[in-house]
């Protein structure tokens, strides 16, 4: 017994001593994950996840009219305008001989440009009026297609004239619209193929397709367009297209449901366009206006969240017909941000100058 008496001594000294140099380690290292540290890293986990989540984003058009890049080889963003078979509610043409108001700026804004059959009369009725040959040049289009059955024999003469590509489609369970789609997923997916350098094939799925005339004719049509916005908008093709329909009064387009978000910036939130600089140019001024609304076109919708609107819905009152629906509200930030349990559509007013 006597002999185990200093090991044990021992023992208890050794364990003495290590608990304080933990004691003194831990207070002193600067590695030591404190609550503090905790909250940081958990903030970097929130901001990875974030940047990982996938956001739609709706960009006007009217930002920049040109679609110009600096690197040689096709654009970065092909764009695309289909022009249907509705009256085309423009103002005419500019001093300069443009085509004005909401298509004409589309079509500067467009590098492909297609006509939905009687679509051809219409554009052709409205650059006939700007008298020279020279101007009626500027506006023709690559394409003419869709079954045909609406496009004047004078119309379709004049354009085959100039060289350009008319395609009869007759399947009857496509309406025109579709037909001219399907020409420009396939123009798309060319551009895509024909992407020169490694920049271009990160962007290259990238796309934007402008529909003009989608609104102020029969309901029904109204409604066929809009079902072509959720049906295309689901093809690979257009996963990342802004894909929308404008007319001279007003501008709408799909928003996907959740886990992605949608970040929408119009050309005049708030009251920018009555304050704008550029009024003072002789150029036609037009973009999508404040008033805007969310439409649940795919039936009730259990949770919608906002900001940058006068009235943000903060999820706590579904919307759906026979109930409440976001109408005539006001975008009033520069970017407004929306999530949603359900697809949606958002519709904005169109301002022209």
């Amino acid at each position: 017994m006597t002999t185990l008496a200093p090991s044990i001594s021992l023992l208890r000294f050794i364990f003495v001593i290590s608990q304080a140099l933990a004691i003194a380690f831990i207070t002193t290292c600067p590695y030591t994950p404190s609550s503090a540290t905790m909250k940081v890293v958990s903030s970097s986990i929130e901001e990875n996840e974030s940047e990982q989540r996938a956001v739609y984003r709706y960009a006007s058009p009217f930002f920049s009219i040109e679609n110009k890049d600096d690197v040689a080889g096709p654009p970065l963003t092909p764009s695309a305008l289909i022009i249907l078979n509705t009256p085309i509610q423009s103002t005419g043409c500019n001093n300069d001989g443009k085509l004005s108001g909401v298509l004409g700026m589309l079509w500067e804004a467009s590098t492909y440009r297609t006509c939905a059959d009687g679509g051809a009369n219409r554009l052709y009725d409205a650059t006939v009026t700007l008298g020279s040959e020279d101007g009626k040049n500027n506006y023709l289009p690559n394409l003419i297609t869709g079954d045909l059955d609406s496009l004047r024999r004078d119309v379709r003469q004049y354009y085959e004239s100039k060289g350009v590509e008319i395609i009869r489609v007759e399947d009857q369970d496509y309406h025109d619209l579709d037909k001219s789609l399907m020409a420009v997923e396939r123009w798309i997916n060319e551009q895509s193929s024909l992407a020169s350098n490694e920049k271009h094939r990160t962007t290259a799925k990238k796309s934007r397709v402008f529909i003009y005339g989608g609104f102020g004719g029969r309901f029904d049509q109204e409604m066929a367009v809009i079902n072509s916005l959720c049906v295309w908008g689901k093809k690979d093709t257009f996963q990342q297209t802004t894909l929308a329909v404008y007319d001279e009064q007003t501008c709408a387009f799909m928003l996907p449901a959740l886990p992605m978000k949608s970040e929408i910036r119009i050309r005049y939130p708030d009251d920018t366009f009555d304050n704008n600089e550029e009024q003072s140019d002789s150029k036609t001024l037009a973009g999508e206006g404040p008033t805007c609304g969310i439409i649940p076109i795919m039936g009730r919708c259990e949770k919608v969240i906002t900001t940058g609107l006068k009235w943000n819905l903060n999820g706590d009152v579904p919307i759906g017909f026979g109930g409440l629906v976001s109408s005539s509200n006001r975008v009033i930030n520069e970017v407004v941000t929306v999530e949603t349990s359900s697809p949606m559509l958002f519709t904005s007013e169109m301002v022209v100058r």
